[in-house]
């Protein structure tokens, strides 16, 4: 899921906390977050809420494109038999 750090009302962040609080699969769907904003702090805070990963804009497609590639990928390789998935976490 491509996440707006920055929408009215419910931002980003928040949305990205009660996705993660939900009692269904949806809790565990990578979320990337996407944001003007481009210093480390903005990324820390959107890892800190629960988002995969982060992309600044303008967003360089071929960063974007090996975002959701890696975390389609993570998402398929992390689901356990048992139908637990490991936490989430950012790439190496």
């Amino acid at each position: 899921m491509l996440m707006d750090v920055q929408m009215p009302e419910l931002d980003g962040l928040e949305a990205t906390r009660r996705i993660r609080r939900m009692q269904s699969a949806a809790a565990a769907v990578p979320i990337i977050g996407m944001t003007a904003h481009a210093f480390a702090e903005d990324r820390d805070q959107c890892l800190a809420a629960g988002m995969n990963d982060y992309v600044s804009k303008p967003v360089n497609r071929t960063v974007l494109l090996e975002k959701v590639s890696h975390w389609l990928a993570q998402s398929h390789q992390t689901a356990a038999p048992s139908g637990q998935q490991s936490q989430p976490g950012p790439p190496p």
